[in-house]
């Protein structure tokens, strides 16, 4: 059964959602929140099995999800998915670009190759999905743009110079998309995760201590949904802290 805001109705009903990174961590954990909201959501990652295995048990307990294995790097797929989904729904409410990789290396050992990589998961995939979705926003007056960023994205760290190229670039690409779109209907927001978080990144990148204090990422996904329902009158062309919201939704019993 959908949860449901305040007024007792799911809180996304009739709202389509394209999730990308579906498959694990903090994508899976919204495109589940987003689908017991009472969307209609399109996951999209790269690995295949676990994609399946999410969106088929999300079908199963009643809830409208499809599963549309997809490298966002590759713009022959990112067109596939959005044309799928246009074809199938007619319209795109949200997009959440969440899917991304990290690559630690000092720079001297960082290859050209896992530059392209990082930049093309982590920055190329949103500015395509963006680019794709904005047309029918555009046409329908309303829409809204999650793209997840990262301290990263605000403040440097040593040996992940891809990873932090591509989060300062996802906050310059977000913060022009929010100034173009925002006359259109179209709310833009940054969203970094402000709490630590169980991922297959944060595997990588957290040492023992960190893993202690890890969270399920469920826990942030309040904000994704606040973030979905926003207009640019609302929140707009921010940086949000989503443990922070969330928190903040949690106390007022709004989510």
């Amino acid at each position: 059964m959908a949860d449901s805001g305040s007024g007792g109705v799911p809180l996304l009903a009739g709202r389509v959602a394209i999730v990308t990174g579906a498959a694990r961590g903090i994508g899976r954990a919204v495109a589940r929140r987003y689908a017991r909201e009472g969307a209609v959501v399109y996951g999209a990652d790269l690995v295949t099995d676990e994609l399946t295995r999410e969106v088929d048990a999300l079908r199963a307990e009643g809830f409208a999800a499809h599963a549309v294995p997809t490298d966002v790097a590759d713009g022959r797929q990112v067109a596939v998915l959005v044309g799928r989904v246009l074809e199938e729904q007619g319209c795109i409410d949200v997009l959440a670009n969440i899917a991304g990789i990290i690559i630690e290396r000092p720079v001297e050992e960082t290859s050209v190759e896992d530059w392209d990589r990082v930049l093309g998961v982590n920055l190329r995939g949103p500015f395509m999905l963006c680019r794709e979705v904005v047309p029918a926003m555009k046409a329908a007056g309303r829409g809204a743009i999650i793209n997840v960023s990262s301290r990263a994205g605000v403040l440097g760290f040593a040996t992940e110079v891809a990873y932090c190229a591509s989060k300062f670039g996802i906050e310059g690409m977000s913060r022009a998309l929010a100034a173009e779109l925002g006359p259109f209907g179209i709310s833009v927001n940054t969203i970094t995760p402000g709490v630590l978080v169980h991922t297959s990144m944060s595997e990588i990148t957290y040492d023992a201590e960190k893993r202690k204090l890890w969270q399920d990422p469920a826990v942030i996904t309040p904000a994704f949904v606040h973030l979905a329902l926003q207009t640019p009158e609302g929140v707009h062309d921010r940086y949000i802290q989503a443990w922070e919201l969330s928190e903040r939704l949690r106390a007022e019993g709004w989510l």
